[in-house]
């Protein structure tokens, strides 16, 4: 157990080269939240990034439906060692990589040590392949959910103007900055008629943080509410290659802009690592010195 424990630290202490890990969250599900996930990520390849996107939906994971993608193999045949990482990796459009999740890892942190080595083995070398490293999460305020969030140098907090959609936003806002209050986290505002209609809900928002939370809440952008993605989830494909001068592709594009031209959100010398998080997050014995 010593030893297992001392090799989870030194794994969790490895850090090659900077990635951002985003993980991409909503505090209810129906607000296209792995929608923005999967059109972002390729939008993010097209400005020269290299970006995997996690799958970590491990009740409902829709990444390979929404892409048309299938495979056998899941993180979580990586973690119990039957299959290896790169046998896992799907190869999708504009060089974009996807890792499909698994009901099976529901209870991450119940992982015993070799299994919690795989799968930081499996992270670890996500990020040094990568510049940008999406997680997409299960919506609500759920265990791995909150746990992943609040692993990750930033959230992006998907909603929609439905009046229930910003309460639990709002609701998983307050939930992760609770658990960690220096966690950057910025607002997508989905399926909106117009540019005003997203301003006041993030304006909304980004109020009653401050008034009653006492922190900032960036505001990324916007996507309008656009037939395109309809058509383009039927076809099961992503809007963003099916229709790029959708108006909701072009929404996209100027989101992952913003986002790839962004500076990280806090000073690399400040922060743990997103592996030291995770591991401590989900409360394995890796130390508190790492």
């Amino acid at each position: 157990m010593a030893d297992q424990a001392e090799k989870l630290r030194k794994l969790a202490g490895q850090t090659k080269k900077q990635c951002r890990v985003i993980a991409i969250t909503s505090g209810k599900g129906g607000v296209g939240k792995t929608s923005v996930s999967v059109n972002l990520a390729l939008a993010l390849a097209t400005q020269g990034a290299r970006v995997v996107l996690v799958d970590t939906d491990l009740g409902l994971g829709n990444v390979e439906v929404l892409m048309g993608l299938h495979s056998f193999y899941n993180l979580a045949h990586v973690v119990e060692g039957s299959k290896t990482l790169e046998e896992v990796v799907i190869k999708a459009p504009l060089g974009l990589e996807v890792v499909p999740g698994s009901s099976g890892l529901s209870r991450i942190a119940d992982l015993v040590d070799r299994d919690r080595e795989r799968l930081i083995e499996a992270l670890l070398s996500l990020c040094e392949r990568s510049d940008f490293l999406l997680l997409d999460t299960m919506a609500g305020i759920g265990k791995n959910t909150v746990s992943f969030c609040t692993s990750a140098d930033e959230v992006l907090l998907v909603t929609t103007p439905e009046p229930s959609a910003i309460v639990d936003a709002y609701a998983m806002l307050k939930t992760i900055h609770y658990q960690r209050n220096d966690v950057v986290i910025k607002l997508i505002v989905n399926m909106v008629l117009n540019s005003a209609q997203a301003q006041a809900v993030a304006t909304k928002l980004t109020n009653v943080a401050q008034q009653y939370l006492g922190r900032g809440l960036i505001y990324l952008g916007h996507i309008v509410r656009d037939t395109h993605v309809n058509q383009s989830v039927m076809q099961s494909q992503p809007f963003f290659i099916t229709y790029p001068n959708a108006p909701a592709s072009r929404c996209v594009e100027a989101i992952s802009q913003r986002l790839f031209y962004q500076s990280p959100a806090i000073e690399p010398k400040k922060k743990l690592g997103f592996m030291k998080r995770l591991a401590q997050n989900f409360g394995w014995a890796v130390g508190s010195d790492i």
